[in-house]
């Protein structure tokens, strides 16, 4: 049972509102091609009733000139026989004295025949309408002339021509309350099976809204417009409901690794509040509380920037840059700690590999891939880097004799905050993920390819423009 408020909605709701447009469209047309309809059927039956007194008067004349007044009078009276129903009114004016004569003058009692003699004489060739006593009906008249002067007059009741308009008038009373309400249902049943997804993408909503974040939108398989909305909706909730999934794992993550470098914050500070109050101790403290909150700062930088590379808001610095000095100075800073571990770097640089690139995001790109690739790589392993400039695009390698990456984690490395089942060394878990969206906003390619025990080799392609 509706209440008062719903029922007042309802002629605001879209629904109804393509019930009534459809309807009133409906009514409209029905409306409109009945009246031309009834104009065409009107006129069609008044050409036809004319084009039968022509016919008579010809026929008339006919007779009159082949076998005279006895001819013409044979016709008119052969002419009663056959048409009982609706009768031809034949008048004729002949002789010195203009004598008239009427034909059957009792089937046209209703009809003031004296009015014809007060006409003006030029009539012949006219037309000539003498309507009822009741004024419902006409005599519909045509005057024509014999070549001895005599005149004679043919005419038709036009009676039966209205009342088959009027049967036609009360066919279309009859017939269009049905089709009105036909089209009510037909507008109503329309538009609600036009709006269904609409309402499916209502309640899904209001599921949602409840905290189903499950509930979608079922699909119509129509293939119209509605139906692709109806997909693209599901698709973009699906979005983000993965974006809410990470969000809370990034949290989570962020929360975890938060927590470590926070306690020894606390850890630090209580231990230099309980040793002897000297500058070496607090000195030492306060060194130790910086380098952790260096830590923090730099997993806040990378997540923010992995944040706005996702959201397309990565500010980028593009200028004409020569990546090979690029790549030189993040092979000689890591060439250090290489050394130390006694992994070989080896580079297969050209002259040159020029792009518009930001300079500073792609030796952060750099530097992340060869630590990865250092820190990962066995003592006395090799790490390989190269640079080919290719049709349209400069493609960047680094190769490593490493650990590699097992199959099923090689989708996951690009994930914030991930580290790998086999990593032993400390880090955040967010390089990979700064690779990916920097090479993404540039509109780079990123693929690796890897297998355990053995190496992975990640390549980055970069637009040359």
């Amino acid at each position: 049972m509706l209440s008062i408020q719903q029922i007042l909605k309802v002629p605001r709701t879209i629904g109804f509102k393509i019930a009534a447009g459809y309807s009133f469209l409906f009514a409209c047309s029905f409306v409109g091609l009945t009246i031309f309809a009834y104009l065409f059927l009107e006129n069609t039956l008044a050409r036809q009733d004319r084009q039968m007194i022509r016919d008579e008067v010809e026929s008339l004349q006919g007779h009159y000139n082949s076998g005279g007044w006895a001819a013409f009078n044979q016709t008119v009276m052969d002419n009663d026989r056959f048409r009982k129903n609706n009768p031809f009114f034949t008048r004729v004016i002949h002789g010195p004295e203009k004598e008239e004569k009427i034909f059957f003058p009792q089937y046209w009692k209703e009809f003031d025949l004296a009015a014809l003699k007060e006409l003006p004489g030029q009539t012949t060739g006219k037309w000539i309408n003498l309507p009822n006593q009741g004024q419902t009906y006409t005599l519909e008249i045509f005057t024509a002339s014999q070549p001895n002067g005599s005149l004679f007059q043919v005419g038709i009741s036009t009676e039966e021509r209205l009342s088959d308009l009027q049967r036609y008038e009360q066919s279309f009373l009859v017939i269009s309350i049905p089709l009105i309400l036909l089209a009510v249902g037909g507008g109503a049943f329309l538009s609600r099976r036009t709006l269904m997804p609409m309402r499916n993408m209502i309640s899904t909503v209001g599921f949602i809204e409840a905290g189903k974040m499950d509930a979608r939108v079922p699909e119509t398989h129509t293939g119209d417009e509605l139906d692709e909305l109806g997909r693209l909706f599901n698709r973009m909730i699906e979005k983000i409901n993965q974006l809410i999934q990470g969000m809370k794992g990034s949290l989570d993550s962020v929360a975890h690794d938060l927590r470590t470098p926070m306690t020894r914050f606390r850890n630090i500070a209580e231990a230099a509040l309980q040793k002897d109050h000297t500058a070496p101790v607090y000195r030492e403290a306060l060194q130790e509380c910086v380098d952790e909150s260096d830590r923090i700062l730099r997993m806040l930088h990378m997540l923010m920037d992995i944040s706005e590379a996702e959201a397309g808001t990565m500010r980028l610095r593009l200028q004409p840059v020569n990546l090979v000095p690029l790549a030189e100075g993040i092979v000689d800073m890591y060439g250090y700690v290489a050394e130390e571990k006694g992994i070989q770097i080896k580079t297969d640089f050209p002259g040159e590999a020029l792009l518009e690139a930001d300079a500073d995001r792609i030796c952060q790109v750099l530097a992340n891939l060869l630590d990865n690739a250092v820190k990962f790589t066995e003592p006395g392993g090799e790490v390989g880097v190269s640079i080919k400039n290719l049709p349209n695009r400069v493609q960047i390698e680094v190769i490593d004799s490493g650990i590699g990456i097992p199959p099923e984690e090689i989708q996951k490395i690009w994930d914030r905050l991930y580290r790998g089942g086999g990593a032993t060394q400390k880090g955040l878990g967010l390089g990979l993920s700064v690779v990916n969206a920097v090479v993404h906003a540039h509109l780079g390619d990123v693929q690796v390819s890897s297998v355990p025990g053995s190496g992975s080799i990640f390549t980055v392609q970069l637009p040359v423009h």
